[in-house]
Formats: C-alpha cells, structure tokens, sequence
C-alpha cells in the first residue's frame, strides 16, 4: 500500500527537496506552501502523515498542528524545523506533534522516522472508530462491511471531517461538489438530498442515540461524531 503525506513548507528548495526524498522512498507525496494549501490537499487525499514546517506564513505550524489533532486524531505528524531550544520542543510536543526533529534533518533519520510512524499509524486504528474509506466510498464502523456511498456524499463527509470544528456551510460544499463532478451543477436543495441520504445508510452504523451530521442554524453542517479517514 502506497502511503500518502503531506509536505507543509514554504521554503520552496526544501520543499522540492522533501519532496524527492520521499517520492524516492515510495510515497505519494503532496505539498503545501500553508493552512490552506494543507487543506486543499487533505480534501483531495486521504493523507496518513504529515511533514510539518514551524515558521509559516499565516497560520504557525503549532496552531496548524493543533487543528489537525482536533479534526484528524490519528494522523501521523512530524515538525521539522530550525527550532531547536527545548522550550520549543516541548511546546511542539504539546500542541500533537509525534515527533520533533530539526533542520537540517539527516535524510535516513527522517525517512525512517516517517517510516515507523506510519507503521504506528495503521496498527493504531481502532476497530470501534467510525470509518470513512475513501478510496473504497465505504462508511464503517467496527471494523463491520460497512454501507457503499456515492463520489458526492464520500466527498461531503471527507470535507466535513477536516474542516475546522468540522462545520462547513452550504456555500462551500457545494463549492467542492462543483470543482470534483463539474458535470453537475449542485443546488441547495440537491444538497439537502444528498445529506438525508448520508443519514439514512449512516443509520446502521451508528448507536442509536448519535447523528452523523448535523444541521447548524446560520452556519451550514457538522459531523456529531469523530471521523477517521483511511485509504
């Protein structure tokens, strides 16, 4: 299985050099200049780890850190930067980094510590998370079969799960929905549909109490319950 990381890093030599490296070593490799960039590449990939630069424009990589460790648990994620005082260390530790190395990074340590890593990643799914399967469009829970879902609804609950506080109003999925399948054009009531859908093959795979996605008064949708993305 080929696994998928992301490289977030605005230095555009490095990041062209990361990039190789690990293209090298068989991953699938995408790369991010920032927050958004990043979000754009979890939209569109079903990334495992992630290779994360501090000193970023915009958003600094520890409250990127910290979003994805609210909205993306268990994913791999390693910073890699020219920080190097303890107090940094610990705050990177602190904020969901797995591991901390500094530049430059010895090219065998850090593909061997993505490599372990990923590894940790896998054997640390839980059969009791609710599982979105990208690739396969498949919404499990328990390690069960599992229900078959369309290329619109893998992609509505994929956008929901890496979204911040996992909200996104209509606008913005249906932005998505146009931008994958630019043969439709969606609509608010086409959405609509689509959510019931989700909610109704949802049902089995959740306990009775819960709700996959929540309508939100004035701001859109959001997932009720945690989301693990896998290949």
């Amino acid at each position: 299985m080929r696994h998928e990381i992301a490289v977030v890093e605005d230095d555009a030599l490095l990041r062209e050099e990361l990039v190789s490296l690990f293209e090298d070593e068989g991953y699938g490799v995408h790369e991010a200049l920032n927050y958004e960039g990043l979000l754009d590449v979890l939209r569109l990939h079903a990334v495992r780890l992630v290779i994360l630069d501090l000193n970023l424009p915009g958003v600094s990589g520890y409250e990127i850190a910290r979003k994805l460790r609210e909205t993306q648990p268990a994913i791999g994620l390693i910073m890699l930067t020219a920080r190097a005082r303890i107090g940094d260390r610990v705050k990177g530790y602190d904020v969901g980094a797995d591991l901390y190395l500094t530049k430059p990074a010895d090219p065998q340590e850090l593909t061997a510590a993505a490599a372990s890593l990923s590894r940790r990643v896998l054997s640390d799914q839980r059969a009791d998370d609710l599982c979105l399967d990208c690739a396969r469009q498949c919404l499990s829970a328990g390690g069960g079969e599992g229900v078959i879902l369309t290329g619109a609804e893998t992609l509505i609950l994929r956008s929901l799960a890496l979204a911040p506080d996992m909200t996104l109003d209509s606008g913005s999925l249906m932005d998505l929905l146009a931008e994958k399948f630019p043969d439709r054009t969606p609509t608010q009531r086409s959405l609509e549909n689509t959510i019931s859908r989700i909610r109704g093959k949802a049902t089995g795979q959740l306990p009775a109490d819960a709700t996959l996605i929540r309508s939100v008064r004035g701001l859109g949708y959001q997932l009720g319950l945690p989301l693990r993305l896998i290949d």
